[in-house]
């Protein structure tokens, strides 16, 4: 039985903003300068794989948590809950294929192994967005009137479960960057109080170093 008053399912598209520039944004960091030097590839390298394992833990919660719910609560629904769990074993594909790539431009930065690793990420990001958009038309507002809110936060926990507390404020910081400003006042009620307290030493102060770093080199 649908939910009577649809629950706020707004944090997806949030998320899914920070996967919508990350891949072209790396390939161009990469096709800039395909051979940096060591310190630069390890951080280029760290960077891309924290990006791809984001989306992948993403999409984990979402088969493990959404799609099972929606194909038992919303049957007749079933044909674009499938396609779009079909999306995502595409988008793993890339996924893989661009992990590969960046392990060998890590072990032998060159000119070949760096633009094989933008083409990778490139491919992903073509594949990714199509279905980012469906998923956004059709399944947020079905999850909306189909789950309740400790379901759908329970989505967010899984992936969060996954990021390595090390990378929490770059991840908070990269979740961030692209919203306005009742967006980020939003997603930072999902904070503890005192990390709302001290964000700006605690995740805003990390991140723009980060950032700083990545955009214009170590």
């Amino acid at each position: 039985m649908a939910n009577a008053t649809p629950i706020d399912v707004r944090d997806m598209k949030i998320v899914h903003e920070t996967f919508r520039r990350m891949y072209e944004e790396t390939a161009g960091l990469v096709r800039a300068n395909p051979t940096p030097s060591p310190g630069r590839v390890t951080f280029l390298a760290d960077h891309i794989d924290f990006g791809l394992s984001m989306l992948h833990h993403h999409h984990e919660s979402e088969d493990e948590l959404l799609y099972p719910l929606l194909m038992a609560r919303a049957p007749e629904e079933a044909a674009s809950t499938e396609r779009i769990e079909q999306q995502h074993r595409d988008v793993s594909s890339s996924i893989e294929a661009a992990q590969e790539a960046s392990g060998r431009w890590r072990a032998a930065p060159s000119a070949e192994t760096g633009e094989t690793l933008a083409a990778a990420l490139v491919g992903l990001n073509t594949v990714l967005q199509p279905h980012l958009d469906e998923e956004e038309r059709t399944v947020v507002p079905l999850a909306a009137v189909n789950l309740t809110e400790e379901e759908w936060e329970a989505m967010g926990e899984h992936s969060r479960a996954n990021i390595p507390k090390d990378k929490m404020a770059v991840a908070f910081g990269m979740l961030l960057e692209p919203l306005n400003e009742d967006d980020r006042n939003f997603m930072k009620k999902a904070l503890p109080a005192p990390v709302r307290l001290l964000y700006p030493v605690l995740i805003d102060r990390p991140w723009r170093k980060y950032r700083d770093t990545l955009r214009n080199g170590t």
